[in-house]
């Protein structure tokens, strides 16, 4: 059995070494808060709020016009099953065992541990980057769809697309990919298509690609440039704080802040084929009008409810790690990282979607 590697070993230790485990390095715990439920359906509501909706000025003796109730427009769809495992062979159990009975000090046992637990921390951030990249995906897309290009599966129930109005997703007059764009004229577009949309916008989300060819424009340079920089002839490239100054100063952008989303996740398809890259979309810019975009749901699992396991097993918030040992046909332990999760975006539908590389949407 799994405790025979590591004597004394229980659930309670492996707990003290997920409880480890941070999320900081994503995006999706913030933008998409993790809340817990029973049922394995999510369901987004969009309501219209914050419209200042006036009174009217009514005569005496006359009835109060009714006003209509904000439209709730709501999308919904299945939480999926997020899994993967790994395995060490009988060659590394030995190897550990072998370690195990030469190991006389502390930092020895240190080391044992962080053998044994490497395949724990593994599967732990296996859950999340599939989450980050869900999260990611749709959100500069719009939509997410599993394919066998992105999944090693295709599973077709869990594709979700948030009907974005069309007005809500827009192209851009000059190319990012050339020279002479109009940067603020296409976020002064983007902002004005929010407004038609009851939506105040603030920031604009974009990778480091799309922000790199941003910055290399003519406008962004000499209007993120100091006045000495420009009486100088002075060319240099901005920074990000660099450029969201300029555009604080920029009133008719109402305060619009750019927020960079530099994220690499490795797909590992069927056939064993790594691919690695930033999930949010090239050549994209998603405007919102808050840093909160949905929430991440996630709910019970059934491996929690077997009674009598011998695997270890320990959940921290959505995951659950479980480590077993097969016997036969050769000696193997297994870990398996799981959660049933996903990431729902509320707020599409007050959301707009701008594509820098051609006129028109068309991703």
């Amino acid at each position: 059995m799994i405790k025979s590697l590591m004597r004394g070993l229980q659930e309670k230790d492996m707990q003290a070494v997920v409880n480890t485990y941070e999320l900081k390095n994503y995006y999706y715990p913030s933008l998409f808060p993790i809340t817990s439920q029973k049922s394995l359906t999510w369901k987004a509501l969009e309501v219209q709020t914050g419209l200042r909706v006036a009174g009217d000025v009514i005569s005496f003796n006359s009835s109060i016009p009714k006003k209509d109730r904000e439209a709730i427009a709501r999308i919904d769809g299945d939480i999926p099953k997020i899994g993967l495992s790994r395995e060490k062979t009988e060659d590394f159990l030995n190897e550990y065992n072998n370690l195990r009975a030469l190991a006389n000090s502390d930092e020895d046992l240190r080391r044992l541990v962080e053998m044994w637990a490497e395949d724990t921390e593994f599967c732990w951030a296996g859950v999340a980057n599939r989450l980050e990249w869900i999260a990611l995906r749709q959100i500069s897309l719009g939509k997410v769809k599993f394919t066998n290009q992105n999944n090693a599966a295709v599973v077709t129930q869990f594709d979700v697309d948030y009907q974005i109005p069309a007005s809500q997703k827009m192209g851009v007059t000059d190319s990012w990919n050339a020279s002479g764009a109009k940067v603020t004229q296409a976020f002064k577009a983007a902002i004005k298509a929010g407004k038609d949309a009851n939506s105040s916008l603030k920031f604009a989300w974009m990778n480091m690609d799309t922000f790199s060819k941003m910055v290399e424009q003519e406008e962004i340079i000499k209007k993120s440039a100091s006045f000495a920089n420009n009486a100088l002839g002075i060319s240099q490239t901005p920074d990000l704080s660099t450029v969201n100054s300029m555009l604080s100063r920029q009133a008719w952008l109402n305060g619009l802040q750019i927020i960079l989303v530099d994220q690499d996740i490795t797909l590992e398809l069927a056939n064993g084929k790594r691919n690695t890259g930033n999930p949010f979309e090239d050549d994209v810019v998603l405007f919102t009008e808050s840093k909160v975009l949905g929430k991440t749901f996630h709910a019970p699992l059934a491996d929690e409810s077997i009674e009598g396991s011998v695997a270890l097993k320990t959940k921290r918030s959505h995951t659950l790690i479980k480590k077993y040992a097969i016997e036969r046909p050769t000696v193997t332990e297994v870990t398996e990282g799981m959660a049933n999760a996903f990431p729902a975006w509320m707020g599409a539908g007050r959301s707009v979607l701008m594509q820098t590389n051609n006129s028109t949407w068309n991703k």
